[in-house]
């Protein structure tokens, strides 16, 4: 992990105070109606402002709005479920500085490590098809990007140095963005 990287979960990441999982999924829920709002809200309709002012054409295709429903529909599921596990199992939030008090490692996590930016690159990518949108693909695409380059490292690292063993033997055992089958069983490590 390089400096920079320790530097930013230094700062970023804090563990949640306790709280009763009431409280932590109220929590939650106005989180999500503020990133999902911004990110799903905001972002692709500035970006479809962009294609009209650039000129871009929309993409045609005839299934393209139940195929970006569906998307959408998929990872707003697993966001949801993503979310009240980490909510009502990991004591905490999504967001870095009221995060998890607990390792959580059981639900969507036990097929995918970071099951919410799976869950938003999904809706993304969902809200870019339905819309035909170019720009709004671009979305996505630089959500990955952010994510792995300078988000991914800092988070990874105050999760190994809160739950140290434990955390390693899952991020060897569950991969990041491919799902791991079988699921991840921590009883059998």
């Amino acid at each position: 992990m390089n400096r920079r990287a320790k530097d930013l979960a230094a700062r970023t990441f804090r563990v949640a105070r306790p709280a009763t999982p009431a409280r932590n999924v109220a929590k939650t829920g106005v989180q999500i109606v503020a990133v999902w709002g911004f990110a799903l809200g905001v972002l692709p309709a500035l970006a479809v402002r962009v294609d009209a002012h650039l000129g871009l054409p929309r993409w045609r295709a005839r299934a393209r709005v139940p195929a970006g429903v569906a998307l959408f529909t998929m990872g707003s599921a697993i966001g949801l479920r993503s979310a009240w596990v980490m909510a009502h199992v990991g004591k905490g939030t999504p967001i870095p500085f009221d995060a998890a008090r607990d390792l959580v490692v059981v639900g969507p996590y036990r097929v995918i490590r970071n099951p919410m930016v799976v869950s938003a690159i999904t809706q993304a990518t969902g809200i870019a098809v339905a819309l035909g949108s170019p720009t709004t693909a671009t979305i996505p695409v630089a959500g990955i990007v952010l994510w792995n380059r300078y988000l991914r490292p800092p988070e990874e690292q105050f999760l190994a140095e809160r739950f140290g063993e434990p955390y390693e033997r899952y991020r060897a055992a569950v991969r990041c963005w491919v799902p791991t089958w079988p699921p991840y069983d921590a009883s059998h490590t």
